[in-house]
């Protein structure tokens, strides 16, 4: 994978746009809830934690597809094929960051990186969010954000426990 996708919590204001796009470009409607880039924040703490897909070398997710469903494409990003799902949500469970969720019909919806472009990217004025090459720094605060995992409960729960745990760290 060329560009990856980093996301600094110390640069997050909280203000939801990378949400709002993300949605709109995805769903064609502003439902943060239908997101594939979620932010928790600590309102009372001045502290937000925008989550991404870390696109994991070792993807938890596609090793947990029964079906194939879930693939690699040829840039390193993890996809999926609607049409093999059986909608078990085994992918969900396995995602330890919380960026799988299943739609109303029972189809996991996940980033994809916007085909190469994120709109969130273009849309965070806070530079919370970077499209790039690595470089040390970027591997770093990535790297922080990895060793945040959580295996326990619903995809929210796991955000909510990263971003604790991520919170905590920043203080």
């Amino acid at each position: 994978m060329k560009n990856q996708l980093f996301a600094n919590p110390d640069a997050c204001t909280g203000c939801n746009r990378c949400t709002y796009v993300c949605s709109a470009v995805k769903t064609s409607a502003f439902a943060p809830t239908k997101a594939r880039i979620k932010v928790t924040n600590f309102a009372f703490r001045g502290y937000s934690v925008p989550h991404i897909c870390f696109q994991c070398p070792k993807a938890d997710c596609l090793e947990a597809c029964p079906t194939g469903a879930l693939y690699r494409n040829e840039a390193g990003v993890v996809l999926v094929d609607a049409d093999k799902c059986t909608c078990c949500g085994a992918c969900v469970t396995a995602c330890t960051y919380g960026m799988i969720e299943l739609d109303e019909t029972g189809i996991p919806f996940k980033c994809d990186l916007c085909g190469g472009d994120p709109a969130c990217v273009k849309e965070c004025h806070a530079d919370a969010l970077t499209f790039s090459a690595a470089d040390p720094a970027l591997l770093q605060l990535k790297a922080a954000q990895m060793k945040c995992r959580s295996s326990d409960g619903s995809a929210g729960d796991k955000r909510r426990q990263m971003a604790e745990k991520l919170l905590k760290k920043a203080r």
